[in-house]
C-alpha cells in the first residue's frame, strides 16, 4: 500500500516529518554514503577522482534537483518513491524497490557528467573544483546568516510590550561570565577529553583558556556594538537582550568548533566531529528548505512542498559535500582544517551582523515594523489589504524575515 503523497501545500506537515519519510529514506542513505565515499576517493585520487570529483557532485546535485522539479507529478511519485507497506522498512523488497528508484538519478547524473567533460575538457575541470571551494565559503556565510534569522524569528514569537534593554556596566560582565560558565565544561569535555587539564600539555592549556578569556572579552565588546540598536525607543528590549545572547552563545559555540579542529589543538578527526558537522549541515539544509517551502507555499508553488523538499534538500546536500572535499583536495589539508574555516567563517558573520539582524527583534505587536536601511532592499511579500490582525501581522513579518534566507 502506497502511503498518499505528500507533495501538497496545504499538508506538507513539518519539515522533520517530511525528511524522516521512509519513501525518500535511500536517497538518504545515499547522500551520506555516496558523499563520503567520493570524499576518500578525492583525498587518496582514485581513479582520478581528484580532478572529477567536483564535477560528479555537482552532476548529482543538478539530478536532485531535476528530481524536485518533477516530484510533485504522479510520473515523479512513481519514479523516486519507494513504496512501504505497512509493515515498515525491514524487508527486502522495500530496499530492493528503494535503491532501484536511485537510478534514474545515477543516469541523469551520469548524462550531466559525460556533457560536463565534454564541454569543459580535461584542463578545465580543476575551474569546478574552484568554484566549489569558493561556494564553501559562500554557504559558511549562508550558515551563519540563516542561525541568526532562525534565533530571530523566535524571539520575534516570543516579545510582548516595550521594555527596556539592559547593557553595559555589571550586566554585561555577567553575560561574560554567564558564557564563560558554560563553556568551561564544554572546554574540558571537547578540549581535553574528559581527561584531567593538569596532564595536559602546556600549550594546550594556554590555548584554551585564551579561548574563554577571548568569549569573555567577546561578551563586553559586542554587548557594546550593539547598544544603540537594544536600546531603541518601544521596543522589547528583554526580547533583544535574549536574541543577542543566544546569537552570542552559538557564535562561540562555532568558536569553540573551530577551535578544537585547529591543528593547535588537534592532529585527526574523530567519530563525534564527523556526526557533528553531520547534523549541522543537516540543521542549514533544513532551514534553506523550510525558507523556500515557506516561500513556495504562499505563492502556490508545488515544486518547493513535501517529498519535493527533500529532493532540493539532497542536492543542497551534495552541493555542500562537494564543497568541502574540494577545498580539502585543492589545499591538500585535512577534513579538519576545512571544517575549522568554515566554523571561523559562520562565528565572524554571526557576530558583524548583530546590530542588523536584532533590529529586527523588539517591535511590540501594536507598532508598524520598519525594515533596518540595510535590508530594504530586498523584497518581501506584500502585505495584505486591509487591518490585518494582531496574530496576522506577526506571521507576515516572519515569514518575511524567512524569505531572507532564499
Amino acid at each position: 500500500m502506497r502511503n498518499p503523497p505528500s507533495n501538497g501545500s496545504s499538508d506538507s506537515g513539518t519539515m522533520l516529518r517530511v525528511f524522516s519519510s521512509p519513501s525518500t529514506l535511500p536517497h538518504l542513505i545515499f547522500l551520506v554514503a555516496f558523499s563520503g565515499f567520493l570524499y576518500i576517493a578525492m583525498k587518496i585520487d582514485l581513479f582520478g577522482s581528484e580532478a572529477q570529483g567536483g564535477v560528479i557532485f555537482l552532476s548529482l546535485s543538478i539530478s536532485y534537483f531535476f528530481a524536485a522539479l518533477i516530484a510533485p507529478s504522479r510520473f515523479g511519485e512513481w519514479m523516486f518513491n519507494s513504496e512501504h507497506s505497512e509493515t515498515g522498512i525491514l524487508n527486502r523488497n522495500f530496499w530492493i524497490g528503494g535503491f532501484a528508484r536511485i537510478l534514474p538519478i545515477l543516469v541523469v547524473a551520469g548524462v550531466v557528467w559525460v556533457l560536463s567533460n565534454f564541454a569543459l575538457g580535461d584542463d578545465n575541470l580543476n575551474k569546478v573544483k574552484l568554484f566549489l571551494a569558493m561556494l564553501f565559503i559562500v554557504m559558511s556565510v549562508f550558515q551563519g546568516i540563516s542561525l541568526t534569522l532562525g534565533w530571530v524569528v523566535y524571539a520575534r514569537k516570543v516579545q510582548k510590550a516595550p521594555r527596556n534593554s539592559k547593557t553595559g556596566g555589571l550586566i554585561s560582565l555577567v553575560r561574560s561570565g554567564i558564557a564563560v560558565i558554560v563553556f568551561t565544561p564544554l572546554v574540558w569535555w571537547f578540549g581535553y577529553g574528559t581527561e584531567d587539564p593538569r596532564n595536559a600539555k602546556l600549550s594546550a592549556n594556554i590555548v584554551w583558556l585564551l579561548f574563554l578569556i577571548i568569549i569573555a572579552l567577546l561578551g563586553t565588546a559586542l554587548d557594546r556594538y550593539t547598544k544603540r540598536a537594544r536600546e531603541r525607543q518601544g521596543t522589547d528590549g528583554v526580547a533583544l537582550d535574549m536574541a543577542f545572547f543566544l546569537i552570542f552563545i552559538t557564535a562561540c559555540w562555532h568558536l569553540l568548533g573551530a577551535l578544537r579542529r585547529s591543528p593547535l589543538t588537534t592532529e585527526q578527526s574523530t567519530g563525534g566531529m564527523l556526526i557533528e558537522e553531520g547534523a549541522l549541515m543537516s540543521i542549514s539544509i533544513l532551514l534553506a528548505v523550510w525558507s523556500m517551502s515557506n516561500k513556495g507555499k504562499k505563492r502556490g508553488w508545488r515544486i518547493f512542498q513535501g517529498q519535493s523538499a527533500i529532493f532540493w534538500g539532497i542536492g543542497f546536500g551534495f552541493t555542500y559535500a562537494g564543497s568541502i572535499s574540494s577545498l580539502t583536495a585543492l589545499s591538500e589539508g585535512s577534513l579538519l582544517t576545512t571544517t575549522a574555516i568554515g566554523h571561523a567563517i559562520t562565528a565572524l558573520v554571526m557576530m558583524a551582523i548583530l546590530p542588523v539582524s536584532i533590529s529586527w527583534v523588539g517591535k511590540p505587536d501594536t507598532e508598524e515594523v520598519k525594515q533596518p536601511l540595510v535590508l530594504q532592499s530586498i523584497a518581501v511579500a506584500p502585505q495584505k489589504m486591509g487591518n490585518p490582525t494582531d496574530t496576522e501581522r506577526r506571521t507576515n513579518e516572519d515569514e518575511d524575515i524567512v524569505e531572507l534566507l532564499d
